[in-house]
Order: C-alpha cells, then structure tokens, then sequence
C-alpha cells in the first residue's frame, strides 16, 4: 500500500479506544470497531455491539455475528409475534484480524463453521469443536429463522474479513475460496443473498469517515407554518424518498421513537394497502390521519423542508405502507400524505409529543417507557454523577460518551431485578420482560424507592463489568453469565443483608463499591458456578434457577441478617 490509509487508521483506532473504551485490548478494541463501523446503519449501541462478540478460544475464525430481523437486532429472548408478513432476515458474520494481511486460513475456517452451524438441523452437542458463544449466537439466528419460516423471509448472509494490515488488491486464490464460501452459504440456503466482503485499511477508513444520515430533506407542495412547527402535504414519491437512506433502504432510525412496531396485516394497515393500490381519484390525504414528525429543527426554505434528528412517533404503519407500494427508493406517484413536523429540544415536551399523539392507539403503558418520570429521573440523577443512561437509545453514545458511562434501560432493569429482586437467572435469560411486563416493570422502576437506588445500580454493575474483563481466566460467555450472579453478591456483601431492599442499596457508601469487593464477590461466585457448569452447559445453568438457588444458600450462610426469598 503505497498511501497512509494503515497509520491513519492505527491513528484512529489508537485515539477511538481511548476516549471510548480504554480498558480494552488493542485487539479488542479492533474488534469492536469493525463491528461499529460495519453495521453503522443498524446504530447498534455499545452493549448490542458487545454482545455479538464471540472471539476466544474455540471460535472457529469468527470473532463477531449479529443477526436482524426487519434491522432489530435478534438476542437470546426475541419475541418473533410481531412479524406479520415481509420478513427479512440478515445474518452478519464478522472476521477481524490485526496481524498480517488477507489470508486463505479464515475463510477456510468461516466455510466450515457455515457447514457444520448454520445448518438448521445441526446437533451442537456433537460440535465442541465451537465454543458455546459462537454456537448460541448462529443458533439465536437458527431458533428466529425457524420460527418465521412460514412468512417465508427472504435472507441475506454477509460474512466480512477485515484485517487493518491489508490493502485493498485481493489475490486470485483468496478470491476463489470467497467464492467456495458463497458456495457453502447456497448449499444451505438456496434462495439466500449471499456476499463476502474483504476489507483492508483504506475500506475500513471510509466506513469510519461515512457518518449515518441525521439531516433530511424533503419537497413540500403545500404548507402552513406555526411556532416551532409545521403542516406540509408531500407528494407520495417525495415522502417515500424521505424514508429511505443512500442505499435505498428504509431508515429503522426515523422510526426508534415510535411506540409500536409494524403491525403487520391488520384491518387498518390492509386498508391503507388498498387505498394506496386502488383509490386514484380522491387524494390519499383525504383519507389518512398522516404522520407526526418529531425533529430537534425543521427549517422551510420555498418548496423544500430540512429537518434534523426526525423521528416518526406517529404513522409507522403508514410510512411502512408507502414504502411497500413504492417497493424501492424510485418512483411517483402525485396523491399527497399530510405530515406534522413538531420541532422541540426540551425534552420533557419531545417525551409528551410521543405519548400524547399515540394515546388514542390503545398503546398500553409498558411501551412508552422510556417517556415515564420515573426514567427522565433517572437520566438526571446520573447525569450529575458523570454516567449516562441512555433512555433514548444511542442519544449518548452519538455525543461521544464512553462506553463504560452509558447504562441502557434494559441493563438498568438488569441490574436492579439482581439486586433487589434477587433475580439474576431472571435478568440473564429474559432482559426483554422486565420492560414489557407491567407487573415486572413496576417492581424496577418505582418513584418510591429512592432515587440514588439506581445511581449505585449503574456505579455497581460498570465497576463489575471492568472487572470481570480483567479477569484473564473467564471467557466472554462467562462474564455474560455472571455479571449479574456477581452483583447479587455484591449487593448482599456491602449491605451485610443476605435479601437487600431498595433502600438498603440506597445507604451503600459510594467508596465501598470499589475492585476488591466485586474481586471477592467474583471469587464466591466463580467457585460456584465453575464447580456446577462442569457437569453441563453453563449457558443454561445461568439462566436456570439452580445457580441461584445454590447461591441464595451460601449468601444466607454469609449474611443472616434477613430472610432468603
């Protein structure tokens, strides 16, 4: 390589690490890079990205798989109900090396791991060869694949080999086993889109530099302006325009603030379907309520609106249905749809925006989460603390905040279902649950328990994160299975209470929380845990209850000051 694409990007993986992630390894650190910058339009957050990672010992030459359905990104709870019809299903295989340049070695490596895990039949008992975290992560695409077979998704496999030594010419050979790896993809799965992408320093460069789209543009044929607002009709062709990015893909981020998801083939959507398909003579407007836009800034110059950070809290089903009767990125069609751009950056008016204009949609409570008090509170009182929690997914993580200072609401709920519920098999096998249940959630997150509650919950579970990334003897998989086993002791050790209650976690002294408590409450827990994974699975022993049985027993033992639930 004759130009500087190998220094720059040492450059800019040297800088990125430390200000975002600086108790990783260099190799690490690359890993999780790639990853970022592959799958940049999904705006994975730092805990998504972490969690696809499958690099160690018995890894079969994969270092990171993701998976999607319709741009959601799979995990081990995935609730398939919602996927109606036109399901699409994306598998990302990951490969990223820091030494050497391109070689035939990994994708050797990645066609046998297609042959042996990526068939829907395979006996994994009979592969040890893998690890367990590369095998559940392929058998989380496995488990959804099978699962919405009958809606007949079309599905596209993508391996990437990435190495930060390569240049950007492929030789011949390494050209032929990309395409033996095509190969075993289609033998498995025939009617597959399936690509091998290589790429060297300079083609990782341009994806670092390539940032997601947070301006908008779209032509207005009539409007009428108010404060801080705007009602504008759009031709169809325009606004289908509106939605989709430069790769002619309809965004998912225009639609992360909107309390539903597309609700497949319902009467109401059927009906839009129709009127979009058949009615030629009256107006499409005249006949849908439209969408409500939410954006930190709309600005109308003549015939054209720019907005910045939309984000579509009301219409999803009918900016789906356009997008659907228009197929692709290109297309006319003169009807017009009526579009509300409401432009607001105080948050509490953006938060009653989303739930004021879907209350007459029968929304039920749980899924307007991240508009509650008790949430905004939250994000407050971490804030003056110097973490983040991230009620608005990515808000943070786009500001440039380390990662280690960013606490998602699921991992919050995580945390403290752990903590104070004594649930850490519950918070390891079901983190969707306790957001969506009423009943779990108000046992979470509940404005009488004090709010420094969840300040010590994210001061707690980052400080055992770092550590158990310290720890050279547990393997990923390991440390998701434990991180939370290891904050229920924690939080019995510095309250001296074998069941502690919110306000027990409340009075923790904030200089008790330090290394040599989660070291010595890892210790109790690793001895545990190794000694009973020995005999089987230890994916299932943490999220079965037996571990925590056995632990409840011990921390009882240690800590008599109250009763074990």
């Amino acid at each position: 390589m004759n130009d500087n694409s190998q220094q720059i990007l040492n450059d800019v993986l040297a800088q990125q690490r430390q200000e975002f992630v600086p108790e990783v390894s260099d190799q690490d650190y690359f890993e999780i890079f790639c990853a970022e910058q592959i799958l940049k339009d999904f705006d994975l957050s730092y805990d998504e990205i972490e969690s696809g990672i499958v690099d160690g010992e018995h890894d079969g030459g994969v270092d990171s798989v993701y998976a999607f359905v319709n741009g959601e990104l799979i995990y081990e709870d995935f609730d398939t109900s919602p996927f109606k019809k036109d399901v699409q299903i994306e598998l990302h295989i990951i490969q990223s090396k820091t030494s050497g340049g391109f070689s035939e070695v990994p994708l050797n490596k990645l066609i046998s791991v297609t042959r042996h895990l990526l068939k829907l039949d395979a006996d994994y008992d009979a592969l040890p060869q893998y690890n367990s975290a590369v095998k559940n992560s392929v058998d989380n695409f496995r488990s959804i694949y099978r699962k919405l077979a009958s809606k007949f998704p079309t599905l596209k496999i993508c391996y990437y080999y990435a190495s930060k030594k390569a240049d950007s010419s492929i030789h011949d050979n390494l050209q032929l086993k990309a395409n033996e790896l095509k190969e075993a993809g289609l033998a498995l799965f025939p009617e597959a889109y399936v690509e091998v992408e290589f790429l060297g320093a300079r083609k990782l460069l341009e994806l670092a530099r390539r940032r997601p789209k947070t301006t908008y543009e779209l032509k207005v044929r009539k409007s009428l302006s108010g404060e801080n607002g705007y009602i504008i009709l759009a031709s169809l062709g325009d606004y289908n325009k509106f939605l989709r990015g430069v790769d002619g893909k309809v965004k998912t981020q225009l639609f992360e603030s909107n309390v539903r998801d597309f609700q497949g083939s319902t009467p109401v959507n059927d009906e839009i379907g129709n009127t979009l398909r058949d009615e030629k003579i009256v107006d499409f407007w005249w006949m849908n309520n439209g969408v409500t836009i939410l954006a930190s800034r709309a600005t109308l110059n003549g015939d054209l609106i720019t907005v910045e950070n939309p984000q579509i809290v009301n219409g999803l089903q009918t900016s789906t249905q356009i997008a659907r009767h228009f197929g692709g990125a290109e297309g006319e069609d003169a009807r017009n749809v009526m579009v509300k751009i409401v432009s607001s950056e105080n948050e509490e008016t953006r938060d009653k925006i989303i739930k004021a204009t879907n209350s007459q949609n029968g929304i039920q409570p749980s899924t307007l989460r991240a508009t509650d008090k008790i949430q905004r509170d939250i994000e407050e009182t971490l804030k003056v603390s110097g973490l983040f929690y991230d009620r608005r997914k990515n808000f943070y993580k786009n500001e440039g905040k380390p990662a280690d200072k960013i606490i998602s609401i699921p991992l919050m709920a995580q945390a403290v279902m752990s903590m104070i519920l004594s649930k850490p098999d519950t918070a390891r096998a079901r983190p969707s649950s306790l957001i969506k249940e009423n009943s779990v959630y108000s046992q979470v997150f509940s404005e009488a328990y004090p709010i420094s509650l969840y300040l010590y919950a994210a001061t707690m579970i980052r400080t055992v994160d770092r550590v158990l990334k310290n720890r050279s003897e547990l393997t990923a998989r390991d440390r998701t299975n434990l991180r939370f086993y290891v904050l229920l002791w924690l939080s019995s050790a510095l309250t001296g209470k074998s069941s502690p209650k919110a306000h027990d976690i409340a009075n923790i002294k904030v200089t008790d929380i330090n290394d040599s408590a989660v070291e010595a409450a890892t210790d109790e827990v690793w001895k545990v845990y190794e000694e009973m994974s020995s005999s089987g699975s230890s994916d299932q022993l943490a999220k079965g209850p037996d571990l925590r049985k056995q632990l409840m027993e011990k921390i009882a033992e240690k800590f008599q000051s109250s009763k074990v639930g």
